[in-house]
């Protein structure tokens, strides 16, 4: 598996809709629906479990819509895939994050690996806000630049806090097991 950024996210997405299409949601349709996927990242993930065999297309349904169903090799792939994803770390993406996380608790069931995984996310959100504030000490020379630099930190600043506050309150949230019913 490449460790670079985009086809991490790709392995990350692939797998969480493959653990979807396992739990029942199976068309792009379901997936928008269901768990707030856009079509735009969703399909193409489709496509490539499709093109690895992971998953396989049955007959269309109401409305054109065509549902999936997982392979042997994609219940193989879905089953040791995820912990790759836990031992590369955080991503720094929060969704992809969450998903990873989702995918610890519930293909591996591993409550206690998914939520410290979001902890490790919020503790990179930090240390990624800690860099920017050293950066945002020193002078460039130029009072322009050093502006724009102040001022369009501090949204960025804004965002990681909160993003890192979301990655830790998500962690507290992690539901002790799954189970069939939603809660409220």
């Amino acid at each position: 598996m490449s460790q670079t950024r985009d086809k991490r996210r790709r392995t990350d997405l692939d797998l969480f809709v493959l653990a979807l299409i396992e739990s029942g949601i199976s068309t792009p349709y379901d997936l928008q629906r269901g768990a707030n996927l856009s079509p735009g990242a969703t399909i193409p993930a489709l496509q490539r479990l499709l093109e690895s065999g992971s998953v396989r297309q049955g007959k269309p349904g109401p409305r054109g819509r065509t549902d999936h169903r997982i392979t042997p090799a994609g219940k193989k792939l879905l089953k040791t895939g995820w912990r790759a994803l836990i031992e590369d770390g955080p991503s720094g993406d929060l969704d992809a994050d969450l998903r990873v996380a989702l995918l610890a608790l519930s293909v591996g069931k591993e409550r206690r690996l998914a939520a410290n995984f979001l902890k490790q996310s919020a503790a990179k959100k930090m240390a990624v806000l800690d860099v920017l504030e050293e950066s945002a000490e020193c002078a460039s020379g130029s009072l322009l630049a050093d502006w724009y630099t102040r001022l369009r930190s501090g949204p960025t600043k804004a965002i990681l806090k909160a993003e890192s506050a979301a990655a830790l309150a998500m962690a507290e949230a992690i539901p002790r097991k799954l189970s069939a019913k939603r809660r409220r």
